[in-house]
Order: C-alpha cells, then structure tokens, then sequence
C-alpha cells in the first residue's frame, strides 16, 4: 500500500526544495537589470506620452532595488546556501513590494481609464504576490535554519 502523504510532509518537501542557480542565471540577472537601469534612467528623457514627469518621484525607489539586485546577484556568484539565498530574496521581495506601492500610490503613468484600471490591478496583483514570496523566503530560511 503506499504511503500517504501528509500535509506536513509536502510542507517539509516544499520548504527543503531550492535548487542550486547556475552562475549564467546570475550574469544574466546582473546584465537585465543593468538594462534596466539605463531604461529608468532614461524615460524621462525619451518624452514617452504615456510617462508622467512624476514618475521622478519613483525613480529613487526603483534604483535602490535594481542596485540592491544586482549587488544580490555579484553575492550569488560566489555563494549560494540555501539560508543565505532566501534571506536576501526577502530583501528584493519587500523592494518589489515598495516599489509596485510607490508606484501605485504616485501613479506616473498617463493612461486612458481602461488601461489605468488594469495597472492597478496589476500593481495591487504584485503587492499581494510580493508579500507571498516574502513569506515564502522567511518559511525557507526558518525551516533551513530550524533543521
């Protein structure tokens, strides 16, 4: 008969499976969000009709969490525990949430009503998916911890 599988075991299982990166995945990280980095910098620049001249005042937020995961990435490429891995993922996860806040809050989009319903929703979608993975990462680096 086989055995059955309790709902703290899949727990267990979920918690302990983090497979180790690839150091391509990595550099490939570094060099996106370096792309990125030149794109917010620039936006304002480009006078795209659907930028707002506010969106100055999220340009800060937004630096702070493409360095901080870039500066996570350079970490990665030399070491990886588990622990250590998910902990500064809980970094980039409440940056992330900040960052779809501020923009939500401010707002520097100019967009018909349609579309600024659907980037609301968007950005309320990735708060709530940031505050998952948060949670997810702290469970992670408690159960590696604990064990």
């Amino acid at each position: 008969m086989p055995k059955k599988t309790t709902n703290n075991s899949r727990l267990k299982n979920f918690l302990s499976k983090d497979k180790e990166k690839d150091r391509s995945e990595f550099i490939a990280a570094i060099i996106i969000n370096i792309i990125l980095w030149f794109i917010v910098n620039n936006l304002l620049n480009w006078n795209l009709s659907f930028i707002s001249p506010t969106f100055i005042q999220v340009q800060g937020i937004i630096y702070l969490l493409i360095t901080t995961t870039i500066l996570i990435n350079v970490i990665f490429l030399f070491y990886q525990a588990t622990w250590f891995r998910n902990l500064l993922k809980m970094i980039t996860d409440i940056l992330g949430i900040l960052v779809a806040y501020t923009l939500l809050v401010v707002f520097p989009f100019i967009l018909n009503e349609v579309l600024a319903l659907v980037l609301t929703i968007l950005l309320i979608l990735a708060i709530i998916g940031g505050i998952i993975g948060l949670i997810i990462h702290l469970l992670k680096v408690i159960y590696v911890l604990s064990d």
